[in-house]
């Protein structure tokens, strides 16, 4: 991989952990926030459950115009934040984002 895709594929994993602090804030203020890093637990850190990461899966897509598949949350593990983000990036680059 060429230092150019490095930087924007950070530079896009940043954009990403910005867009899922902002809807966990604005939508799921239950959410434990002060403990948000990439390294963080979905479940265990920010307190998380099933319910809620669908929630957070739904407003991502709907206000940062993210595609995420819609069987997105079946089968996967997504347990810590830079999981998500991960996978939306993987996501994204699949949907030609």
């Amino acid at each position: 991989m060429n230092s150019d895709m490095t930087l924007a594929s950070a530079s896009g994993e940043a954009r990403l952990r910005a867009a899922i602090a902002d809807t966990l804030a604005r939508h799921l203020p239950q959410a434990d926030l002060s403990r948000f890093a990439p390294e963080a637990r979905l479940n265990e850190d920010l307190a998380l459950d099933s319910i809620m990461l669908l929630q957070l899966l739904v407003h991502l897509e709907l206000e940062h115009g993210l595609a995420i598949p819609e069987e997105a949350v079946i089968g996967e593990e997504l347990r810590r934040v830079d999981d998500l983000v991960a996978r939306l990036d993987q996501w994204q680059r699949e949907a030609g984002l």
